[in-house]
């Protein structure tokens, strides 16, 4: 979903690089552009764990026009507000934050949307994302993001005991016997928690970020959370191919 709003956000804007956020890929320490935009989901009413620790040791050399956007399927809580805290921090100021609602890909408490379900929810995202494309490009700012107290509460008591919890949530992951070894879930991975082991088959580091893109994207649909998601929605978004995960 992220990658997707970034592209989009980038195809109107122009003469952009895109920047993936991956640990496995090493993070980038320095950044100087003209336009400097950030685009990460919600995970439990805030940033996921991966992301705030790359915008913790980001330096922004320079930046004339800083903009976020956060994207979520359930509600935001204060996610944008835990972004804009860590930006202080480093006397860099917010120029425009946008939210977008997107198809949820969580499956260990509820479940993803169906295909047609999803189409029509990235139906109306794509119309906020080009809105909010032509702010980036008339350079708006002061459109200032105002989370209200019960969005406050959830992230403050809910993405603490999230971010303590992720990293050995993956014990309940297991593949099945459709797995076939093509290695999608070693490769796709963002913090290479993943290995395949000697019969090719993954095995799970303890160091998870729950993005699921190991269940989404396998294409054999032989990974499953524990013994409830085996009837549940697959989701990957239509205008992202694997390989750009990589």
């Amino acid at each position: 979903n992220s990658l997707a709003i970034a592209k989009r956000i980038g195809k109107k804007v122009g003469d952009c690089n895109l920047i993936h956020v991956n640990s496995k890929l090493g993070f980038i320490k320095q950044i100087e552009a003209d336009v400097l935009g950030f685009i990460f989901p919600i995970y439990s009413w805030g940033m996921p764990v991966m992301f705030k620790k790359f915008v913790k040791q980001i330096n922004i050399a320079k930046s004339n026009y800083v903009f976020v956007v956060a994207n979520y399927a359930g509600s935001i809580g204060n996610g944008l507000g835990l972004f804009q805290k860590e930006m202080i921090k480093k006397n860099i100021e917010v120029d425009a934050f946008g939210d977008i609602k997107m198809p949820s890909n969580y499956v260990i408490m509820g479940n993803s949307h169906s295909q047609n379900e999803a189409a029509l929810v990235i139906e109306k995202a794509n119309i906020l994302i080009d809105n909010f494309a032509q702010k980036v490009l008339d350079r708006q700012k002061n459109l200032m993001y105002k989370v209200k107290f019960p969005g406050k509460l959830l992230t403050s008591l809910v993405y603490p005991m999230f971010a303590w919890y992720i990293a050995k949530s993956d014990k309940t992951f297991f593949f099945t016997d459709k797995c076939n070894g093509c290695g999608i879930c070693e490769k796709i991975c963002p913090v290479n928690n993943i290995i395949l082991n000697e019969n090719k088959h993954p095995v799970w580091q303890h160091h998870c970020e729950q993005c699921h893109a190991c269940f989404h994207w396998c294409p054999q649909h032989a990974i499953e959370f524990n013994k409830k998601t085996a009837d549940k929605n697959r989701y990957t978004h239509p205008d992202i191919k694997v390989s750009e995960l990589f």
